[in-house]
């Protein structure tokens, strides 16, 4: 190649190898994910534990899902301003709105105005899943891309077992301090919503230290700042001056870039995601979204209410009556005329049950679980060659262990098939790489927030639907869920063969 001749941009991008930069941003990237998740799950370990607002078990089955429609009206907005304004400055703005209006959110007076702030809140946190990863995946040579994504994917995995050990202490502080203005007392719950934001908060602040994605800057006319970043990079990762002499790229283009055109706000949204649904990405849209919305229903949906269901377990497990069983049958509630209570040690308890804090066991499976998926993410990342294989085979484990729960005849064995049930978790990293990989980067962060949303919105369904059927209807709603995912195993089938991955593009 000539030196003065254009360099095709994953050309230039392994010119600048795989160093500190990509560790640093892989890593701050993670942080920001995991700030995310433990904002967005602990919020379940908060309303169980709000019990000043008296809320009931319908009221939480709307306050934990609210949030997601939040996600469905903005996720379009985000993937339109993640193309157009960058990635980094999607990513900033999204992280330090989230992290104040999450503080906001720990003075609210009644659980509608908890709602509302939320639900504002995770309008903008919302892009943080889908960005974070686009920003990482244009950042770093294509040899490691799947492999830092699934890594970072680690910290989702990890964010409801950080949840839980920021829960604990925080939950057994003893203090009521009186805000008169707002006529409400200042305790532990409401500190944990502050405390739960935190990693989210710092993230937010590092980020800002980065560069924007090179690819993104060249897909929309910005040469000269994009060859700035890529020379930064590379001086970084090999510890050298940033002088032009050592990159020896002096211009780049892209090989799946496109004319854009002066069209109005409204119709340049349209054509950002009108490819999307055109052929010949039809196909692969409808596939792609059938599984990341049957990924997020059933693992969302499950750690949203975990609580509530080891809550009730646990103390079912207290009563004089009590009968070994699998979960479904402890934690069903049994229909009397005019009554749904149990009744055990003298103590009325219904699925609308608020203890003020949050049960030991309930601390020990969260991290426990979290802990185990989080290694078996790290694992993963080593085996993303094969990914349509592991993807395959995380869908149909997770399958078969909803549909062997019901046939557990003692409840440890039960909580153990569910919570392996919930391990579609494993293939949110691996269904990220597919997203940057498999669309042209000038809609590729449409899609991956798009992505986003069908999820978010399939959460949103699923939280509605467990609340009102896994205490009531337990068994064959495990049974249905069950055939679902086992069809989302059926359609992973029909992705692009795995193949090895080249050394340089």
């Amino acid at each position: 190649m000539e030196e003065d001749s254009p360099t095709p941009f994953e050309d230039a991008l392994e010119r600048t190898g795989n160093g500190r930069y990509n560790y640093l941003l892989a890593a701050t990237c993670g942080l920001v994910l995991l700030g995310m998740g433990t904002d967005m799950f602990g919020f379940g370990l908060v309303v169980a534990s709000a019990c000043d607002l008296n809320i009931t078990v319908s009221q939480k089955g709307i306050l934990t899902s609210l949030p997601f429609i939040g996600i469905l009206l903005v996720s379009y907005i985000w993937g339109y301003i993640s193309d157009t304004r960058g990635r980094r400055f999607s990513l900033i703005i999204s992280v330090q709105a989230g992290f104040l209006l999450s503080c906001l959110a720990s003075i609210t007076t009644n659980w509608l105005f908890l709602a509302f702030v939320k639900f504002f809140s995770v309008c903008f946190s919302c892009a943080i899943n889908s960005v974070a990863y686009t920003l990482v995946g244009e950042s770093c040579v294509q040899r490691v891309r799947s492999k830092y994504m699934l890594m970072m994917t680690c910290f989702v995995v990890l964010s409801p077992g950080i949840a839980a050990l920021l829960t604990y202490p925080t939950l057994s502080l003893n203090f009521e301090s009186d805000v008169p203005l707002l006529g409400i007392k200042f305790t532990p719950w409401r500190l944990l919503m502050i405390v739960l934001a935190i990693p989210m908060g710092i993230g937010g602040i590092v980020i800002c230290y980065f560069h924007e994605s090179p690819k993104f800057l060249v897909n929309v006319g910005r040469q000269e700042e994009a060859l700035e970043v890529l020379r930064s990079i590379y001086a970084i990762n090999n510890r050298k001056s940033r002088v032009k002499s050592d990159f020896q790229v002096k211009s780049i283009y892209l090989e799946d870039s496109v004319c854009t055109k002066d069209y109005s706000l409204l119709k340049k949204a349209y054509e950002q995601s009108a490819p999307l649904f055109r052929p010949p990405l039809l196909w692969r849209t409808c596939q792609l979204f059938f599984i990341v919305s049957v990924i997020y229903f059933t693992n969302n949906s499950l750690l949203v209410w975990l609580p509530y269901v080891l809550n009730m377990l646990k103390v079912t497990q207290s009563q004089a009556d009590y009968t070994k069983g699998d979960v479904c049958t402890l934690i069903s509630v049994k229909p009397e005329p005019d009554n749904y209570t149990i009744e055990a040690n003298h103590t009325k308890i219904t699925p609308d049950i608020c203890l003020g804090y949050i049960e030991d066991n309930v601390i020990i499976t969260l991290v426990a679980s979290a802990m185990v998926y989080s290694f078996l993410n790290f694992a993963l990342s080593y085996l993303m060659r094969w990914r349509r294989v592991v993807l395959i085979s995380i869908l149909v484990i997770s399958a078969l262990s909803g549909a062997l729960l019901n046939l557990m005849p003692e409840p440890i064995s039960s909580v153990f098939l569910f919570m392996a049930f919930s391990c579609t978790n494993q293939a949110m990293g691996i269904m990220a790489a597919y997203f940057v990989e498999l669309y042209p980067t000038s809609c590729r962060g449409m899609a991956s927030c798009l992505s986003i949303m069908v999820g978010r919105t399939s959460t949103f369904v699923g939280i509605n639907v467990v609340g009102n059927l896994i205490f009531y209807h337990c068994h064959i709603t495990f049974y249905i869920w069950s055939l679902v995912v086992f069809s989302s195993a059926i359609a992973a089938w029909f992705l692009p063969p795995d193949k090895p991955l080249p050394s340089r593009t």
